[in-house]
């Protein structure tokens, strides 16, 4: 037996809680001794400082909360398993990274999430606090080698992207991700959920992301798919995609910060080369944009660019200092070979839309009456611009009921929401009982 997979406490006895870390012995903790190998997760009471890479499959139980001293590696085939209703902490500086080689079982419940936040007490809490989580996969991009932005390039740990779509990088499910998202290096940060190259075995749902200082989620390339997922006041963009995501997304919440929230979505195929292939090409349906209601942002509630291709429809865009935003030739393109549309969706109070296209009339396309979009209709949601509680169920009066086309009856979509937003008119509130918006 390796002994590298236990802690030992002071009187040297091996706790059998360690044995469920997966310590790694290749990369040792503060403390360890680099020159035997040594590498020690530390039991501190009810809490487990988290110090060694996860090299072997272990459970992180709720009995226990988990603190994560620096970044945290699931590789060489481990799966990490993380019980309903377990915290995790993240220190400055840590996060939660599952390379390509690893894989993350993390299935909360509604009544018992899991929840990924600040070390700091409640009170003292602030985006960027740590790191987030990301996972990393093999399903195609549109780069020749991904690299986790932050991770150097000689670290093979960082790396995704291949040929297998269906690369499962775990499940994530009924979890949130609070206070994350710093910057690695310079212009390197990550995001409080990062998505490298995910396929379609991995399983995302019921995942918030809150307060992050980067992004919300980003999709780098990949084929994973996305529903119900709540992305609250983070400071930069809210869902984000680039290197060719391809996945589909249903049932959507973003909530922009009211101080420094840039796009509610930022869409990308990829900034080198506009037509690179495979090309970002997401199928996003069921989605409530709320903007901060604050005029002097400079944000978009979408801000498509640099040849994304993609359709957004049954979309709810409220409260946005400025609308939709189609920028660049080769997105242009897209648009007309109509390989980009905005369809079915209630726009409604926002500031003007924008686009760097010489000659094209964007306000035109989106009143086109084809694209069946309604525009300056109220969509009657209950409370949208309640920080700490937002109500973003419609009334069962709201045009939402109408405007919606039926989703692509694929076995992964629900058919059923023929309803604009998020939430069905006067239905229930899928939010309710395992999300949560602290101000600190």
């Amino acid at each position: 037996m390796n002994v590298s997979w236990w802690t030992r406490t002071a009187a040297g006895a091996v706790t059998a809680a360690a044995l469920a870390m997966g310590c790694s012995d290749s990369d040792p903790a503060p403390g360890g001794d680099p020159g035997n190998g040594d590498c020690r997760n530390v039991e501190d009471g009810d809490r487990v400082l988290v110090r060694c890479s996860v090299q072997a499959d272990a459970t992180w139980s709720a009995d226990r909360t988990w603190v994560l001293e620096d970044l945290i590696f699931v590789e060489n085939g481990a799966v990490l398993t993380i019980e309903p209703g377990t915290t995790i902490l993240g220190e400055d500086r840590s996060a939660l990274i599952v390379t390509a080689t690893g894989r993350l079982e993390a299935s909360g419940t509604r009544t018992a999430p899991i929840v990924f936040t600040s070390s700091k007490a409640p009170g003292t809490r602030r985006s960027g606090d740590w790191g987030g989580v990301a996972m990393l996969g093999r399903a195609p991009i549109n780069i020749p080698s991904g690299q986790l932005e932050g991770i150097e390039s000689s670290d093979a740990r960082g790396q995704y992207g291949g040929d297998d779509p269906e690369h499962n990088c775990g499940t994530l499910r009924y979890a949130r991700i609070e206070f994350a998202g710093f910057e690695l290096s310079p212009d390197n940060e990550l995001n409080s959920l990062t998505l490298s190259g995910c396929g379609r075995g991995t399983t995302l749902e019921y995942i918030q992301t809150h307060l992050g200082d980067d992004d919300g989620i980003e999709f780098f390339g990949g084929t994973a798919d996305l529903r119900y997922a709540v992305i609250s006041h983070v400071e930069d963009d809210g869902l984000d995609w680039d290197e060719g995501w391809s996945g589909r997304a249903q049932f959507i919440v973003i909530t922009q910060n009211a101080a420094v929230g840039d796009n509610g979505i930022e869409a990308d195929n990829l900034g080198a080369n506009n037509d690179a292939l495979p090309r970002s090409n997401p199928n996003v349906w069921n989605m409530t944009m709320v903007g901060s209601g604050n005029a002097s942002q400079v944000a978009y509630a979408m801000n498509l660019r640099r040849g994304t291709a993609g359709l957004i429809s049954n979309a709810i865009v409220t409260g946005f200092p400025n609308g939709i935003r189609v920028n660049d030739d080769a997105t242009g393109a897209q648009v007309e070979d109509g390989a980009l549309a905005i369809r079915n969706s209630i726009i409604f109070d926002t500031g003007e839309h924008g686009t760097n296209i010489e000659g094209w009339d964007i306000d035109a396309w989106l009143a086109d009456p084809a694209h069946e979009n309604v525009l300056d209709a109220d969509p009657l949601l209950a409370d949208p611009f309640n920080y700490g509680n937002p109500g973003l169920v419609p009334a069962s009066g709201s045009p939402a009921a109408t405007v919606g086309a039926t989703p692509p009856d694929d076995g992964w979509f629900d058919t059923s929401a023929t309803h604009a937003g998020a939430f069905a008119p006067g239905g229930e509130d899928w939010m309710s009982g395992w999300t949560a918006f602290p101000e600190n």
